[in-house]
């Protein structure tokens, strides 16, 4: 009996010290430690659910496109070969002249050159000569296309004088077996006033056909139409500052209008991403204006008011001059 009771008693002892001891530990566990634990396990359960629900949200503010769109104005997609309007069921495509698409071939031969030489001259184990010599012949190919072109005898000459200096380069490099990014510099300095040369010619005619048919359409359409009209112009995925398309449009419809009416879409190219960015346009500026009392508060970012905080004006983060 005296032995049970010993043992009953160190039993009781140990399991006694055994949660003093798991409790002084917890107790002197980091508070960090037992943070991340519980956010875990919160975020086990809690987020699907809301991630969920987020998703739902969203898809019931999508469904009344049908119904904020059926008062859509006039939109013009404004591309650089053609401006496409939509009113209603009614779709017009209106061309636009101009040299840029046949030149944009010679434009992009040095973004092309400048592509291949840096990283061949990056990594000199890729350079076995072929790379070079199939971007030769493409130039090769280019030089035999620019004078059967509509463009300009001044913008065709231009043209052939950069492709050719940049395929002499090419085959330099061909028959040394090797590129030397120093010289590479030198080229792409050399073509520098040319390239643009040609791209400012390219961009006033251009910009003027562009502007012959915007006011085109204006005069065909009616006023009470045109007065609310919707201009989209596509472009990259880094917004262009001071994007030609933009400018011209606005010299037509009103500078003010610039993000009021006349909007530049990153990377949006297709006549349907246009139109989803015109409907969001829409369904944001219905909710802002039965919700905020302006029409114009979803279009900014939802959490703007607290940017105020840290730069205390209106700003977008557009690309450096």
């Amino acid at each position: 009996m005296p032995c049970l009771k010993l043992r009953v008693s160190l039993l009781v002892l140990t399991s006694s010290l055994g949660l003093s001891l798991s409790h002084n530990f917890a107790r002197a566990q980091p508070a960090s430690e037992k943070s991340v634990t519980a956010v875990s396990q919160s975020q086990i359960i809690v987020e699907p659910s809301l991630a969920a629900l987020n998703d739902d949200f969203k898809k019931l503010y999508r469904a009344q496109t049908n119904s904020v769109m059926q008062d859509s104005p006039l939109i013009l997609l404004v591309g650089s070969d053609a401006v496409t309007t939509l009113l209603g069921k009614t779709r017009v495509v209106y061309p636009v002249s101009g040299p840029y698409d046949e030149m944009k071939s010679a434009l992009h031969s040095v973004l092309g050159f400048q592509g291949l030489m840096t990283r061949l001259a990056a990594e000199p184990s890729l350079n076995d000569g072929v790379a070079l010599t199939d971007f030769s012949k493409k130039l090769g190919e280019l030089l035999t296309l620019v004078p059967q072109t509509a463009a300009s005898a001044d913008l065709k000459r231009q043209a052939i004088e950069v492709i050719t200096q940049l395929k002499e380069a090419t085959d330099q490099s061909i028959m040394r077996k090797t590129v030397n990014q120093n010289e590479v510099k030198a080229v792409l300095a050399k073509v520098r006033p040319t390239i643009l040369s040609i791209a400012q010619q390219v961009g006033r005619l251009s910009g003027e056909s562009l502007k012959i048919a915007l006011l085109g359409i204006q005069s065909e359409v009616k006023p009470e139409d045109w007065a609310r009209a919707i201009a989209v112009i596509p472009g990259p995925i880094t917004a262009r500052l001071n994007n030609l398309n933009v400018a011209v449009t606005a010299s037509v419809m009103g500078r003010n209008l610039i993000g009021e009416r006349i909007f530049y879409s990153e990377n949006i190219y297709d006549e349907q991403g246009m139109i989803a960015f015109v409907e969001m346009l829409m369904r944001d500026k219905k909710l802002s204006t039965v919700l905020f009392d302006n029409p114009y508060r979803m279009w900014r970012d939802l959490l703007a008011d607290a940017s105020a905080d840290y730069v205390d004006q209106d700003f977008v983060t557009a690309l450096a001059k």
